[in-house]
Parts: C-alpha cells; structure tokens; sequence
C-alpha cells in the first residue's frame, strides 16, 4: 500500500505496442506501478498540428463513439469512483467498456493538450474483441456498423450520468 514503483525503463510497454498497429505514431509511454488493480489510469500530454481550443479537443474527443466523459465536479475524483459508479448502474461484474475521459480536467495551452482518463484492466477489450470476431468471420466487415452493433448490445455510453450545470 501507498507505493508507487516507476517502471524501469523507457517508453513502457503501451507506446510500442500501440505502434504495432499504427506504426506512424509518434508517442513516448512512461508507467509507474501503484497500489490499485482494477483500473489503468493514464496522463497524456499532445503535441497538436496547430493551436487549437479546450472545445475542439473536446469535439475531437467526443466523436469517438467508446470515450465517455467524466466530471471531478459530478464526485467521480478517483479511480475507485468510477469503479463504484459502474457497479451502480449495475454493469456486469462493474465492467466499464469505455474510456473514462475527465472532462474537467483536460487543458489546452496553444498547440498542447492535457488529459487523464481511465480504463478498465479486463473490460476495455471486450468492445474491441467482439468487433475484431465480427471482422475475421466475415459476419460483419463494416468497421462502424459492427461498433455501432457492439456498443448498443453492451451499453456503451458517452456519459455516466446526466450533465448538470453545478454552481
């Protein structure tokens, strides 16, 4: 408990196996092993194309049909919230198949962008496992119908909870 273990080297894993399907990223991954289990959180930095606003970023962002966002403002503070919070909408086994995107958080300073978000250790493959099994048996071979298919059989949601103007 209340340890936080760098990883020994740099990048981590998850930038060269990002580039393992999209070769042409350019992204640097450092990790660190702490005491939580059932969730991955992340810290990105971006180094856009050009300025851009926190809006754009946002609309960017919330055209991906499997990031949903959450708000520090709405209670979700931690990883274990959010943990908690798909238990009570009643999720299988409190499995969240999105990325938890903190809306509030996110910054954007000229051509850099700054965010954290959350996944789920085992059910963020889920989504993307049906897709995939889809795509080899030829049952599907639209990439966005067979997403589209996916998410409304498991529930996929761009938000958690309703958006509330808080004071």
């Amino acid at each position: 408990m209340n340890t936080m273990v760098p990883e020994a080297s740099i990048p981590s894993h998850q930038g060269p196996d990002a580039k393992t399907v999209r070769p042409e990223l350019d992204v640097v991954t450092i990790a660190a092993k702490a005491a939580h289990t059932q969730t991955h959180n992340h810290f990105w930095t971006l180094q856009l194309t050009r300025p851009v606003s926190r809006e754009e970023v946002l609309a960017a962002l919330g055209a991906a049909p499997r990031i949903a966002f959450i708000r520090m403002a709405d209670g979700l503070t931690a990883l274990n919230t959010t943990v908690e919070l798909m238990r009570d909408l009643a999720r299988p086994r409190g499995d969240m198949w999105e990325v938890a995107l903190w809306e509030d958080v996110l910054s954007v300073e000229g051509d850099e962008a700054y965010l954290t978000y959350q996944v789920g250790n085992e059910a963020i493959v889920v989504p993307e496992t049906v897709d995939a099994i889809r795509a080899l048996s030829g049952a599907v071979t639209d990439g966005a119908t067979s997403i589209a298919m996916t998410d409304e059989v498991l529930g996929v949601r761009q938000a958690f909870l309703p958006a509330v103007v808080h004071a």
